[in-house]
């Protein structure tokens, strides 16, 4: 197993592999990461090491060591981190922790764990430990897939088509547009960054088109009556199986989010009735508002309000393929967790309960 062993002279109550980004956290998460082992050794774990010195290095170090067998992966960091730990536990048994020092932490949020604060933290993470079975939650994941996807986290062994896998959300438009600006930019720093990459994008906006084929959408006659008042929809008909229905979108838009977690960008409810373990995604589209209708979208959006604009839509399905229409092009990248996937078309596909996390149980 890869990494630098860490272990207490009492018998190890587990095998845990940790992963450290040693800038989360304005620059904290090395100490904080030396914290958490340090408690977790001392609690008479045996602890791996499997930081590296680039995130590919310890994805590496991370896949190695659950296919030989670790207890639990350990990352520590904000969503990126819970991004790369994902990509190794992601469809095993090997359940995730997460101490949450990121500068988003939207994946710990939503599951309730303590956010920016390491010593509650991981007083959560030895608490679901010892907690055995009733420490391991079961939460839904998206698979993403798409000849555009990058391989920089590819197991050097695969050969099949990329594969991305996602914790919180699949962004595509001008939420992607403003991710992408967002990690360019050096100031100012934390969420606050969001934003002002936010309002740079709206001062540069332009509508994207886009085809989007949603499949097994689960929608009463009346919220599908809904949907299809949004230029653009169509209803393909029942599935073959006849578990939902399939829709196509077919229009110029604003936003496009497949959401698994309810918030993206450290707080921002782009999907509030989203659950982790529902089954569905629930998309959330736009069309195209123009530049001064995006300026009101934005602070609707921040407030969790923006379902109600007359040009949002939710779609809960299982999965959505989400390319360029027809002659269209230069549409942002597709990001996940806050990270670059890589370019359209992707397809986002929700498996139920494939990734398991450590949380404490309630009471």
């Amino acid at each position: 197993m890869p990494g630098t062993p860490h272990r207490h002279a009492a018998a190890a109550a587990a095998r845990l592999g940790v992963v450290v980004n040693p800038t989360a956290g304005k620059g904290r998460g090395a100490r904080v990461g030396r914290d958490v082992v340090d408690r977790l050794v001392a609690t008479g774990h045996d602890v791996w090491d499997l930081s590296g010195h680039s995130a590919d290095l310890a994805l590496e170090h991370a896949r190695r060591a659950v296919t030989d067998g670790l207890d639990a992966l350990v990352v520590v960091g904000g969503d990126g981190m819970v991004h790369l730990g994902v990509q190794a536990v992601a469809g095993t048994s090997t359940p995730l922790g997460v101490v949450a020092v990121g500068t988003g932490n939207d994946f710990a949020s939503t599951l309730g764990l303590p956010v920016a604060e390491p010593v509650a933290g991981t007083d959560a993470l030895l608490a679901a430990l010892a907690a055995g079975a009733a420490g391991t939650r079961a939460v839904d994941v998206v698979q993403v897939t798409g000849s555009g996807l990058s391989h920089r986290k590819q197991p050097e062994e695969s050969a099949e088509e990329p594969v991305r896998w996602v914790a919180g959300a699949v962004s595509a438009g001008l939420d992607a547009a403003v991710n992408e600006r967002a990690n360019a930019m050096l100031r100012p720093k934390g969420s606050a960054r969001y934003v002002v990459a936010a309002l740079r994008e709206i001062l540069a906006y332009r509508a994207w088109r886009y085809r989007l084929t949603f499949e097994h959408v689960a929608a009463d006659a009346a919220a599908l009556a809904a949907l299809l008042t949004l230029p653009g929809f169509t209803d393909l008909g029942p599935e073959a199986d006849g578990d939902g229905r399939r829709l196509l979108w077919d229009s110029a838009g604003a936003l496009v989010t497949a959401a698994n977690g309810s918030t993206i960008g450290g707080g921002i409810p782009v999907a509030p009735h989203a659950a982790l373990d529902d089954g569905l995604l629930d998309v959330v589209l736009a069309g195209d508002v123009g530049r001064a209708g995006a300026s009101r979208l934005f602070p609707l959006l921040l407030a969790g309000r923006h379902l109600r604009h007359p040009q949002v839509r939710v779609v809960r399905a299982r999965a959505v393929i989400v390319e360029p229409a027809d002659g269209a092009d230069h549409l942002p990248s597709a990001f996940g967790d806050g990270e670059h996937l890589g370019t359209l078309p992707v397809r986002a596909e929700l498996r139920a309960g494939a990734l398991r996390v450590l949380v404490p149980p309630v009471g």
